[in-house]
């Protein structure tokens, strides 16, 4: 049975998402900052524990899939896309983060900040505070391990780790 605090709080963070499904309960209102525009969606039974914060530049777009949860102070900063599949894991502290937030580039070329959208698949754990950079595809069933930088795709049923993050396992299985 829901506390009335977390009752509050789910129907705060209810106002700010553009849609979301049965079964939600954010744990407290988090941080919501929406550039014009932007969306966030949620399926059903979804968690969000204590101080998610979701920060989406214009027309950007965030997808929690069904039975997902994200523990304590995940943040998901977007300012194209980041989706996450369903039955996933994402552990507190994860830094979710599809920009390079500031324009570089090589001597003789104009600095850009890059921006490519983040994919998780289905039944994906993610350890504590990781972070997934932006262009990465991480495949069903992976783990991706505390403290794990992610710069490139995780191919499926595999643990990653390390900075920057490399297979450590092949054919892994959690629940």
């Amino acid at each position: 049975m829901q506390s009335i605090g977390d009752k509050i709080s789910t129907f705060l963070v209810k106002r700010k998402l553009a849609s979301y499904g049965d079964n939600l309960l954010a744990k407290n209102p988090g941080e919501f900052f929406l550039g014009r525009g932007a969306e966030v969606h949620v399926g059903n039974n979804v968690l969000l524990e204590r101080k998610v914060r979701f920060s989406l530049g214009d027309n950007a777009r965030v997808y929690v899939g069904d039975n997902t949860y994200l523990s304590d102070f995940a943040n998901v900063l977007a300012l194209k896309e980041i989706h996450i599949g369903k039955d996933c894991a994402i552990s507190w502290h994860v830094l979710f983060m599809d920009t390079s937030s500031h324009p570089f580039g090589i001597t003789g070329e104009i600095p850009t900040t890059k921006i490519a959208p983040i994919r998780v698949e289905d039944h994906v754990w993610i350890g504590c505070r990781a972070v997934i950079l932006k262009g990465v595809t991480i495949g069903e069933g992976a783990i991706v391990a505390n403290n794990a930088v992610v710069t490139r795709d995780v191919p499926p049923g595999t643990l990653v780790g390390g900075n920057p993050a490399r297979v450590i396992k092949k054919d892994v299985i959690w629940e």
